[in-house]
């Protein structure tokens, strides 16, 4: 791992709230050309694959999307098709055991103290155990590397530390 990620805190970019992110909109426009998608008839195209960028946001709450639809009208903006569906709670779950999902809306509540749960949450064998936490799908070296370190930290600054590098 570079030293950066235990010395350099991550900052999320800043915009004004305005919703206008034109500038966010064109760094994003770049990163996605320079990794070969190209826009096709305001479609964005995979150049190799030729496959169009698409997904689907699974909800299982009317509530959220206030919080999904401007998303979704900024990837729209880059060409990117988003689809957001809203099932039952039955169905969510059943989906989210499964990892069954493109994309949900999802929080990671964590205590103070971190510890061999976060096996369950980031660990590569949880990524492919229905119902873990893991539904991200980490799988990881670095990552199951770092669980490790901090489950056997030797002291609170070191948990502190490795917490920090995990994040």
């Amino acid at each position: 791992l570079p030293k950066e990620i235990f010395t350099t805190e991550f900052k999320n970019p800043l915009t004004d709230g305005s919703g206008f992110i034109r500038e966010q909109l064109q760094n994003a426009t770049k990163l996605l050309n320079d990794s070969g998608w190209k826009l096709n008839n305001g479609k964005l195209q995979n150049i190799t694959s030729k496959e169009f960028f698409k997904f689907e946001i699974l909800l299982y709450s009317p509530a959220f999307e206030r919080i999904v639809f401007p998303f979704k009208d900024n990837l729209e903006k880059l060409g990117i098709e988003v689809t957001v569906r809203t099932i039952d709670s039955a169905q969510y779950q059943k989906r989210i055991e499964t990892f069954d999902f493109d994309m949900i809306v999802q929080t990671f509540s964590q205590s103070l103290s971190p510890g061999n749960e976060q096996r369950n949450f980031w660990g590569s064998n949880a990524a492919e155990t229905n119902g873990s936490r893991n539904i991200i799908g980490i799988k990881n070296y670095a990552v199951d590397s770092l669980i490790e370190k901090l489950i056997n930290a030797k002291d609170r600054k070191e948990l502190i530390t490795i917490t920090k590098a995990l994040d």
